[in-house]
């Protein structure tokens, strides 16, 4: 379906080779990208409400067949999304059994490309009604399952916020009419800037029946902390901090008499605390494990000469 064009490049999630930090790297490539040109960037971070339960089978089925798939695969999804029923359970509490026609297993293996083949007509027709505007509105949309993301760049603040906002309120009715619903209280803005002292206007959602949103210094997305300049400091404190947490944990799990033995020390050091270094980033990486050995180094120090404590 990548090969045949129905899933758009900017859908990230659900996908083969597609993962979180391909999300985080794009996004960092395009702001840099907009910087050399001298503008300023603009994101919205929206998010659907209750996603996976709330997929159309009807609108699944029409959208499975446009994506080229055999007729046979495309019965198969037909039968496997009909005469479905489910009941709600509460402690000791059991409702009755009620049919179901929207849904599909959250938990499932197969609902990450069945949500990324719902999604896709969704971007289409969202990139086809911007360019039918009048008024040329370069914004660009990114999608992680249910995590989407617009992005405008300007010279400019009040343009980058007013072009989000106008794609925010067309993205939403899409959605509405795709049988989603977007959660306003979820949505985020955020600037991306190298200037010394920014502004950091905020956004009215009222149009849509959301609240006033105002930017936040440090914005998290798809486990990167992000600052307005780029310069990861907080991720990088932040991961440094959870693998030395991490670290002092295993340390209280034996020492040279019982407990844990130093090979299996090692071995939840390589399962437990590497993994989180190497998700943040090759670069982020080092400065995480210099970081960890120079904290770890003063704080043997200190043990060793505890008059420095006072």
């Amino acid at each position: 379906m990548t090969a045949n064009g129905f899933l758009d490049p900017n859908q990230l999630g659900g996908i083969r080779q597609r993962s979180t930090t391909d999300t985080g790297v794009y996004l960092t490539h395009i702001i840099c990208a907009g910087w050399l040109r001298q503008c300023h960037t603009s994101v919205i971070a929206f998010d659907i409400a209750q996603f996976f339960p709330s997929l159309n089978h009807e609108f699944l089925s029409i959208c499975l067949k446009k994506a080229g798939l055999n007729t046979n695969v495309v019965g198969f999804f037909n039968s496997y999304h009909s005469n479905r029923s489910t009941t709600y359970t509460w402690n000791n509490f059991s409702s009755p059994t009620f049919n179901t026609n929207v849904g599909v297993g959250q938990g499932s293996a197969l609902s990450p490309i069945l949500s990324a083949i719902y999604l896709a007509p969704v971007i289409k027709i969202f990139k086809k009604r911007l360019k039918r505007l009048k008024e040329n509105i370069p914004t660009d949309i990114l999608s992680f399952v249910n995590d989407g993301l617009l992005i405008s760049q300007e010279k400019s603040y009040s343009l980058s916020s007013s072009f989000v906002l106008c794609s925010y309120n067309i993205i939403s009715k899409i959605l509405i009419d795709a049988g989603l619903v977007m959660e306003h209280s979820k949505t985020e803005l955020f600037h991306f800037t190298r200037a010394r002292h920014p502004p950091n206007p905020s956004i009215d959602l009222s149009s849509v029946g959301g609240p006033v949103i105002s930017p936040k210094l440090i914005w998290r997305y798809l486990g990167f902390y992000f600052d307005r300049r780029l310069n990861f400091n907080y991720h990088t404190h932040f991961y440094a901090t959870k693998c030395l947490s991490t670290l002092s944990a295993v340390k209280m799990l034996g020492n040279s008499s019982r407990g844990l033995l130093p090979i299996q020390k090692r071995l939840l050091y390589r399962t437990c605390i590497l993994p989180i270094v190497r998700a943040t980033g090759a670069q982020d990486s080092r400065r995480i494990l210099s970081y960890i050995t120079v904290c770890s180094y003063d704080t043997t120090h200190l043990q060793e000469n505890p008059q420095r404590l006072g």
